[in-house]
């Protein structure tokens, strides 16, 4: 029987650098749609597996505005603690078998690629993995985990471990089977910044979607290409 694969958005208005990003309007879509968008055009690729999109957000009053975002895009959304995250991963598999697979999403990430989401996926399951990621972590597409492998996390008490959800993974070679894959996966692009952190990260990536006419619909290689010229714009007018 395939396993069923559910991509957990971690999401909250909280942000040091940035207050809110989560629904900073980019190519005039909400962050999150992006993400949500993106994240759910995962399915179509993957025929005959069962794909689940849900959002993982805190119980705090400033993201009652992120449950109402999920309710508009008709998205499920659970809320749990804002610092543990990984406690909200583990609510958000509860129920699911050892062998499901649960795909860690971030909302600062606008320009996943679905098509590189589903090949890792894909990927994942064909060497039998525990724990699939890109070094370093990726803009392009999130991190997959057997969810019985996530759920051998819940023993870490280190509050690095619970916020960031998978590093106690990493801390466990010998334990289960994990493949870092490079950063230049699949042609993505390391050396070009697509998370949205700051202000000025908001800025660049809005400018990129509003190039285009379909917003949540572009590519990022097309992304890519558009934030090399306007880098060379920057660095000509500098």
């Amino acid at each position: 029987m395939k396993p069923t694969i559910r991509i957990v958005i971690q999401a909250r208005m909280g942000s040091q650098r940035r207050p809110g990003k989560i629904l900073a309007p980019l190519g005039g879509v909400p962050m999150l749609e992006h993400v949500v968008r993106r994240m759910q055009a995962v399915g179509p690729r993957l025929p005959g597996y069962e794909l689940q999109c849900l959002v993982a957000t805190t119980t705090l009053a400033e993201d009652d505005v992120t449950l109402a975002a999920c309710d508009a895009l008709q998205v499920p959304c659970l809320r749990g603690s804002a610092d543990d995250v990984l406690a909200r991963y583990l609510m958000a598999i509860d129920g699911m078998h050892d062998d499901d697979l649960v795909v860690r999403a971030t909302a600062d990430n606008p320009i996943y690629c679905p098509i590189r989401t589903a090949d890792l996926i894909l990927y994942h399951l064909q060497q039998s993995n525990d724990y699939t990621y890109i070094q370093n972590l990726s803009h392009g597409v999130p991190e997959v985990v057997r969810v019985g492998a996530l759920r051998t996390a819940a023993i870490s008490n280190e509050p690095y471990c619970r916020e960031h959800v998978t590093p106690y993974l990493r801390q466990q070679p010998g334990e289960l089977r994990i493949e870092e894959l490079p950063p230049t996966w699949h042609g993505m692009r390391p050396d070009i910044r697509l998370t949205v952190d700051t202000p000025e990260d908001v800025a660049f990536t809005d400018r990129i979607l509003s190039s285009f006419a379909e917003p949540t619909q572009v590519s990022l290689d097309a992304a890519y290409r558009l934030a090399e010229v306007f880098s060379r714009e920057a660095s000509v007018a500098a």
